[in-house]
């Protein structure tokens, strides 16, 4: 089921991953760092944006109190406080023409004087309105006027302050000016009203809009919350009265309406100074902000999916190159060209490779050796055998007419011939129990003992344990017969077979030695030769060669197999196959 689950399943591909992996490392602080700078950005952007405003705000609202203070304390040298006054009383109660011609003369002087030591001021003049008559105006003026129809800002000490409106110069581009009327209370029961209005240029400088640094709109509202002045009628229409926010602790309010933010000042006078800034322009220096950061995080995309790019061709080559020389080695190609990516991870698992692919192809040399090995043995072997059921027969024969005739000891001679034949050209297989190869050995020692008509000893020295384990066949009795035929003294001669475990190295260790007259080093090259000719070979054919080659070809280098002779001392024939779960 799990398999079946794996199969189904779809694959990703290393790009998609890599890409992904990129873009998200690239993604997640940058969208953090945003969301983070996105409310300090947007905090600090309104804070500075409102405290440039308020401050704007705060010297409009002081240059507009200090211009209508200065008119204010100019009208004062023209009242009743100052000589002007007196002499305008006397101009009005006097009938003699030379001496009002002096006074009228006297007085337009003032007027004049005080017009240029305030070059703020504008048109000046008095007003009579019993006889609507205007006295003393130092600029031309309309002809019809009404001070009820100025827009009215405050009121201070019975002065009326009104603006912004046109100008009363009756010439010119009629700009808004600050006026005021100021009453003069002379002998006469009726007041003499003096006019006072600011010049052209003053109303540009106080209500200038370009001191906000963004679009922004003057509006004007006097005590009484009716708009006296906007520059944005459609929203702040002339007339209008407005509801404004109070604040018990501070003179400057922040309110959002519809579409606008609203930034005012409060005048102790009683008059309101608000700025109108639409939503869209107060927000348009925290756009920028964002356009800039959005511009940021498309360039970081862009250097992210280009890094991910060079790191999947990095990856992906090499990746290429290995997949390349595994197809190569699948196809049994071991003799390409050694190649490196010139990447130090990369070089290393090329390098683990080739070493891997040369351990591959001495593997399988040996193993073809070893099957070369084991198909010439089966050869030689079948030289060598002739039809077992015609010699079983044959033997039979003779044991039976031995025993009929009385003869024991030819009977038992035939009875373990066969025994050998029977071992030797069995069907077994290669591999038997270590307890049927030496009654194999036992039988062909006997077998000698009466062909020679000799005595020698052997003496066995192995642990019952191991009578169970597998090992070649025919692999003691070539041993046994090389100690008979090459080691074995004449008198007292003896072989001892020792079977033991060497349990470090997990090896079976077999050793026959002999008390013989040893072997020289000649003598053991001669033994050790690999002859080809089998019938050169002593005894029943199979010698130690075949010994070598057999367990060579059954166990490859995990196998050892040495001979160690001293004349005069013996030989010692030693061999070492793996044990347990090695074997």
């Amino acid at each position: 089921m799990n398999t079946i689950l794996f199969r189904t399943r779809k694959a990703k591909s290393l790009k998609n991953r890599l890409i992904l992996i990129v873009l998200l490392s690239a993604l997640i602080p940058l969208a953090l760092l945003g969301w983070v700078s996105y409310l300090s950005i947007e905090e600090i952007t309104s804070k500075k944006i409102e405290s440039g405003l308020f401050n704007s705000l705060n010297q409009g609202n002081f240059n507009l109190n200090s211009t209508l203070n200065n008119i204010d304390y100019a009208s004062l040298q023209l009242t009743n406080e100052g000589s002007v006054g007196q002499r305008m009383n006397d101009y009005l109660t006097t009938d003699n023409i030379y001496q009002k011609l002096e006074l009228g003369q006297s007085i337009q002087q003032n007027l004049n004087l005080v017009n240029f030591t305030n070059p703020n001021l504008g048109v000046m003049f008095y007003y009579l309105p019993k006889t609507h008559e205007v006295k003393f105006e130092n600029l031309a003026i309309e002809p019809k006027f009404n001070f009820n129809n100025l827009p009215k800002l405050t009121e201070r000490n019975g002065v009326q302050f009104y603006g912004p409106h046109a100008s009363l110069y009756r010439y010119g581009m009629k700009k808004p000016v600050f006026s005021l009327v100021r009453p003069l209370y002379l002998s006469g029961a009726d007041p003499v009203y003096l006019y006072v209005e600011t010049n052209d240029k003053l109303f540009g400088q106080i209500m200038d809009k370009q001191q906000y640094g963004m679009n922004a709109y003057n509006v004007l509202i006097n005590e009484q919350g009716g708009i006296v002045y906007s520059d944005l009628p459609k929203a702040f229409q002339l007339g209008n009265y407005t509801n404004l926010p109070q604040s018990a602790t501070a003179d400057t309010f922040k309110e959002k309406q519809g579409d606008y933010y609203l930034f005012g000042q409060h005048n102790e006078q009683g008059w309101t100074l608000m700025v109108v800034i639409a939503k869209k322009d107060f927000e348009n220096e925290f756009r920028k902000w964002f356009l800039k950061y959005i511009l940021i995080v498309s360039g970081s995309l862009f250097i992210s999916l280009l890094f991910a790019y060079v790191l999947w061709r990095t990856v992906y080559r090499p990746l290429r190159k290995v997949g390349k020389e595994i197809q190569l080695l699948s196809n049994s190609n071991f003799d390409s060209p050694e190649t490196y990516t010139n990447i130090v991870e990369f070089d290393s698992l090329m390098q683990k490779y080739y070493q891997m692919r040369e351990r591959i192809q001495e593997l399988i040399g040996e193993i073809e050796q070893r099957e070369h090995n084991k198909r010439q043995i089966e050869v030689e072997k079948l030289l060598y055998q002739i039809n077992p059921h015609f010699i079983h027969n044959t033997l039979n024969t003779i044991q039976w007419l031995a025993r009929m005739k009385g003869q024991t000891e030819i009977d038992q001679f035939v009875s373990v011939f066969t025994r050998i034949l029977h071992y030797n050209l069995g069907k077994k297989g290669e591999i038997v129990a270590l307890r049927d190869e030496l009654a194999s050995m036992q039988d062909y020692v006997a077998l000698q003992r009466v062909r020679y008509d000799c005595e020698f000893q052997i003496e066995t020295n192995i642990e019952d344990q191991l009578l169970g384990i597998d090992v070649p066949r025919f692999i003691l009795q070539p041993i046994v017969e090389n100690a008979l035929y090459h080691g074995l003294s004449e008198v007292d001669g003896k072989i001892t077979l020792r079977i033991y475990r060497n349990i470090p190295r997990s090896k079976l260790v077999i050793e026959v030695q002999d008390n013989g007259n040893g072997m020289s080093a000649e003598d053991i090259a001669k033994v050790m030769l690999e002859e080809k000719n089998p019938l050169q070979k002593s005894g029943l054919g199979i010698g130690l060669d075949y010994v070598k080659r057999v367990i060579g070809a059954l166990y490859g280098e995990h196998c050892s197999f040495s001979i160690d002779s001293q004349l005069g001392q013996g030989t010692t024939v030693k061999l070492m196959i793996p044990l347990g779960s090695h074997n």
